[in-house]
């Protein structure tokens, strides 16, 4: 059998010199083959490194949920009540022109108001009329500031040959403008009439000596101005 020469490290090449060497050297050798087997052992068993913990992903913030929009109510369905029929305009019955006196009828027909006429009439009958009682007629004058002045109050007095006071002066004038005024027309209605040329006539209803009587009065122009001439023909309201 033939051994391997081997060179160690402490100079020994055969197994003879590793016998016949001394205990010191084969302890040596031996320490030497002992420490180069471990290192050939840590080298081929190397120890398995400790598994790699990946560190904790953070947890995500919780992302803000939107409300809920309430659901839509239900569409409120009204029913309406059937639209009633439109009511008939009313029949205008048309009063008959009031009976015009024979020289009433010439020329053109003023309506039923008399017209520009008319009004002036109606401003005519309103220039006599007075309060039913004294105290009312001194209220009027009390608010249209027309109560007799000092002056008149004096002046009345001479003629009077005593003296008088406003409200004796007020109710003197008051008596004596009912008593003048009865004969002349009061709360007048116009009812129509006619014009011609200058010349109107416009029939009307007035109270006449505590009466309700019909007349008629006649109006001219004059400068584009109507005004009353007279007034007459008065008779009983049919």
């Amino acid at each position: 059998m033939t051994t391997a020469r081997v060179e160690y490290a402490n100079g020994m090449t055969t197994y003879a010199d590793f016998a016949s060497s001394s205990p010191r050297c084969r302890h040596s050798f031996i320490f030497a083959c002992c420490a180069l087997c471990f290192a050939l052992t840590s080298c081929t068993n190397a120890p398995t490194p400790p598994p790699v913990v990946a560190p904790a992903a953070p947890t995500p913030e919780p992302l803000p949920v939107a409300p809920t929009p309430p659901s839509p109510a239900p569409p409120v369905v009204e029913f309406s009540a059937p639209t009633p029929p439109a009511p008939e305009p009313p029949v205008v019955v048309e009063k008959p022109l009031v009976e015009l006196p024979s020289y009433a009828k010439r020329g053109k027909r003023l309506p039923a108001d008399g017209g520009e006429p008319g009004r002036v009439v109606l401003a005519y009958c309103r220039s006599f009329e007075i309060e039913k009682d004294a105290a009312s007629y001194f209220k009027r004058l009390q608010r249209r500031g027309q109560l007799p002045s000092a002056a008149e109050v004096a002046a009345r007095s001479r003629q009077a040959n005593e003296p008088l006071t406003v409200q004796q002066i007020v109710e003197r004038d008051w008596a004596l403008r009912r008593e003048s005024n009865r004969t002349q027309p009061q709360r007048c209605k116009v009812l129509g009439g006619a014009v011609d040329g200058t010349t109107a006539h416009v029939v009307l209803d007035a109270e006449i000596n505590g009466k309700r009587q019909r007349g008629t009065a006649t109006l001219t122009q004059n400068a584009g101005k109507w005004r009353v001439r007279d007034h007459g023909d008065w008779g009983a309201v049919k």
